[in-house]
């Protein structure tokens, strides 16, 4: 009963939190408790969004002295990441997991909602506020891939696998999301395990 509260006091918190973002920054917008091809629809475009958004975090190292092409790219990655939170809406809200709590995928959801925006969504705004500051840039894609690399991917993972399985598409969509590079060269403590039990173990 406690993580089904979670769950559906979280959902409140999300649509009143991101209006905007639901509204103006979805490529795909979010759909409340889904069927299985909107969820297999959400998860496909936030496999997309995570592809976009890494290519990105690759590429930094060839843009941070070419402010005009830094800016153009961070804007998109930009674009593709505040999409993110609209599939963690869809995912979120299926009624499976409100009915039938899963452990693992309330953790996934709430530690991306402690981490995505102030690590990533943020980080991103500031690239974009001074681009000519290699400085200012390289620092917050080095926030950015420490979380994405510890955080937010593997929460990404456990949504996709919890979803699909639940949903029954498992042979249709990614279970998995890939990392950016600099992720190869993070050590990582997850805070969200895939098999979570009811206690946190």
């Amino acid at each position: 009963m406690k993580t089904t509260i979670f769950t559906t006091s979280l959902l409140a918190t999300l649509s009143a939190a991101t209006p905007l973002k639901r509204q103006s920054g979805c490529i795909v917008q979010t759909v409340m408790n889904p069927n299985s091809n909107q969820a297999k629809a959400s998860i496909q475009q936030w496999n997309n969004d995570v592809k976009n958004v890494n290519a990105f975090l690759n590429a930094v190292p060839n843009l941070i002295n070419d402010e005009d092409a830094l800016l153009s790219e961070a804007r998109m990655a930009l674009t593709n990441a505040m999409d993110e939170p609209c599939q963690l809406m869809t995912l979120a809200s299926q009624s499976a997991f409100i009915q039938a709590p899963v452990p693992a995928f309330d953790c996934a959801v709430e530690d991306l909602m402690d981490v995505f925006e102030v690590h990533v969504l943020q980080n991103l705004m500031a690239v974009i506020a001074d681009p000519g500051n290699a400085e200012v840039a390289q620092a917050s894609v080095d926030d950015i891939n420490a979380f994405r690399c510890c955080n937010v991917l593997p929460d990404v993972d456990i949504l996709f696998i919890n979803s699909a399985e639940s949903e029954g598409i498992a042979n249709q969509v990614p279970l998995s999301v890939g990392r950016e590079d600099a992720c190869a060269d993070i050590q990582c403590t997850k805070k969200c395990k895939a098999k979570q039990g009811a206690n946190g173990t």
